[in-house]
């Protein structure tokens, strides 16, 4: 058996970026965001959301293996 140091899609195969580790909240807000407008990324293997959680706005980028299969791998402020 082979074993990867990356996160694993739905189907079992790897993503090519380590995951971003959100809060619960951060994280269930912004998979909530992405599944509901999944139409713009549908396709796109490398994507890029931008929303706002808490006081700031960040852009959340993530791979994209299909409605609600993705890896959110890095988080940046868009006020830094």
């Amino acid at each position: 058996m082979v074993y990867s140091k990356y996160p694993l899609d739905a189907n079992g195969n790897p993503f090519k970026y380590p995951t971003f580790i959100l809060d619960t909240g951060e994280y269930a807000k912004i998979y909530n965001e992405i599944n509901t407008n999944y139409s713009k990324f549908e396709g796109k293997e490398k994507c890029v959301h931008l929303s706002y959680y808490g006081e700031k706005a960040y852009m959340y980028y993530f791979e994209n293996h299909g409605f609600d299969n993705y890896n959110i791998y890095m988080r940046k402020c868009v006020d830094e």
